[in-house]
Order: C-alpha cells, then sequence, then structure tokens
C-alpha cells in the first residue's frame, strides 16, 4: 500500500447538539403526495435509528486521498475488512490487503485514531472533543453521522428548517449562538421511505466538511430491518478531499461486536501523532 496522507481541516464542534425545528414543512411545487409534518418525521426516523444499537459487518472499502501536501496527486487502495458499531460512540473500521491490517480508524469515548501502514507505519490520534478532533480532516465522528443512524433531538435553543422536495424532505439544522444564521447538519430524507439517503456537515463559517450519499437500502439481521449498505462519503479539509466508498455485507445488527474491538493500541513500531500534544493554526496541517 502506497503512502497515505490524513490532513486537518478548520475547527468543528465536538458532541452531539440537541436540535430544533422551526415551523412545518413546506411543500415544493409539484409534489403531490402528502407530506409528514416535521414532528412526525423525526419520530419516525428515531425510530428507525433507536432500533439498531450496534452492528457488526463485513466490509470492502475504497479510499482516494491526497498523496502528498500539495494535494497534486491521489492515490485509490482497495482493501476488505469490516465495520463494528456500538452506539452512543464507539466505532471501528479496518481494511486488509492479504489478509494483513492496512488501514485502521475508530474511536471510543476517550480516544479516536487513523493507523496506516505499511509504508508510513503511522498513528494520529488524540482525545474526544479535543482540538485535534476538530481539525481532522478523516473524523471517526462524522464517519458515524454518515451512516445515517443518528438520533434528532429537539431543543427549541438551536435553530431548524424542515423543507419537503419533489422526492425528499431536506432537514437543516443550524449552529447556536452565531450572529448569522449557518447551518450545521443538513438531511435529505426519501419521502417514500422515510430513510436518510445523504447528510452534508459544516463547520460553524459555513465550510462544508463531509458530504455522505446513503446509496442502497437492504433488509438486515434476523428482523430485516432496513439499512443502508452502500455509502460513498467525502470528507473536506483545508482545501482537500478524501473519498471513502463503502459496502457491507454479512451485516448482523444483533451481534453485539467484543468491547475489545474498540480499545486504542498503538502498534508496534508505529510513529505517533498525538494531534493534541501539537498545536497548530486553525486550517493547518499536522503531519
Amino acid at each position: 500500500m502506497a503512502d497515505f496522507l490524513p490532513v486537518t481541516r478548520a475547527a468543528v464542534g465536538a458532541g452531539v447538539l440537541l436540535l430544533a425545528l422551526a415551523g412545518a414543512a413546506r411543500p415544493a411545487g409539484g409534489a403531490g403526495d402528502a407530506v409528514l409534518p416535521p414532528g412526525e418525521l423525526i419520530a419516525r426516523h428515531n425510530a428507525w435509528a433507536d432500533h439498531i444499537q450496534h452492528l457488526w459487518a463485513r466490509a470492502d472499502l475504497r479510499l482516494n486521498a491526497p498523496a502528498d501536501e500539495q494535494g497534486s496527486r491521489r492515490e485509490q487502495h482497495d482493501l476488505t475488512g469490516h465495520l463494528f458499531l456500538a452506539k452512543p460512540e464507539r466505532l471501528f473500521v479496518h481494511g486488509q490487503v492479504l489478509g494483513k491490517d492496512v488501514f485502521t480508524v475508530g474511536m471510543n469515548a476517550e480516544r479516536f485514531w487513523l493507523w496506516i501502514r505499511p509504508k508510513v507505519n503511522t498513528v494520529w490520534t488524540g482525545r474526544r472533543g479535543g482540538e485535534g478532533e476538530r481539525r481532522f480532516i478523516l473524523s471517526p465522528a462524522d464517519l458515524m453521522v454518515a451512516l445515517g443512524l443518528f438520533r434528532i433531538d429537539l431543543d427549541p435553543a438551536v435553530d431548524a428548517e424542515c423543507v419537503a422536495q419533489r422526492r425528499h424532505t431536506v432537514l437543516t439544522e443550524c449552529w447556536p449562538d452565531t450572529t448569522v444564521r449557518m447551518p450545521r447538519r443538513r438531511v435529505w430524507f426519501d419521502r417514500a421511505t422515510l430513510r436518510p439517503v445523504r447528510v452534508d456537515l459544516f463547520d460553524e463559517a459555513g465550510h462544508r466538511l463531509l458530504l455522505a450519499e446513503l446509496l442502497r437500502y437492504e433488509p438486515v439481521g434476523l428482523a430485516g430491518v432496513p439499512l443502508c449498505t452502500a455509502y460513498r462519503v467525502r470528507f473536506y479539509g483545508d482545501g482537500q478531499e478524501m473519498l471513502l466508498v463503502l459496502r457491507l455485507t454479512e451485516v448482523k445488527p444483533e451481534k453485539e461486536p467484543n468491547p475489545r474491538i474498540f480499545a486504542y493500541r498503538e502498534p508496534p513500531g508505529a510513529k505517533v501523532h498525538d494531534l493534541d500534544a501539537e498545536p497548530s493554526p486553525d486550517g493547518a496541517r499536522i503531519d
């Protein structure tokens, strides 16, 4: 596997914010089917999202990322591995070549990390909610949001808007305590299935951090719960872009992953960058 260069990004608030919804959905011209009230849409989404509390799945990954600091070259890598999820905040994804791990990304309640080998054999890590996490382009917390399984909770202190389009209902949630109304998260729900089909995340300045497309839903597990099994996720930061294409197979939402999977361990001989111990100006790269 060739060198794989993670990059940093401008600050983005950490943690899960409580949300509010202002007004009812507004049908777009030509939308003939009935439009659910926003409260009912959110309630149905939460009921579906809450049904899946953990996940075990085989995964095929395609990574397309900058290969140098200038972003003038890009490299693509096709890997096989697994995705493990345990709510509320544990995630682990790994990719292998010839049966050996060459890529892992994960988080638990205390730390997040990305490990790449064999050429660089380097770990980038930091504490959850710290400055390093807010600057890191491939944020495991953002990847978890991209899976679409988050709850939407309402709080009157946060502005939000729900707009009905011909095929989608779009929910936009804004950053709190900003002088100019700025989007924080925007979710496109399919009006026929009520499932999220796209998720965008933004920083407080309005710059896009993530664009996740949820491409294919299938019934999974013993209960046949519909779950997205194909994703195309673009991460943005510092003028660069990282693409992750993720396809899940053998998905088992009833199989709880071993808690040890989510433990942070430094691989032998790896170079470790603690992003919280290596401060840099907003938007600057941490190598």
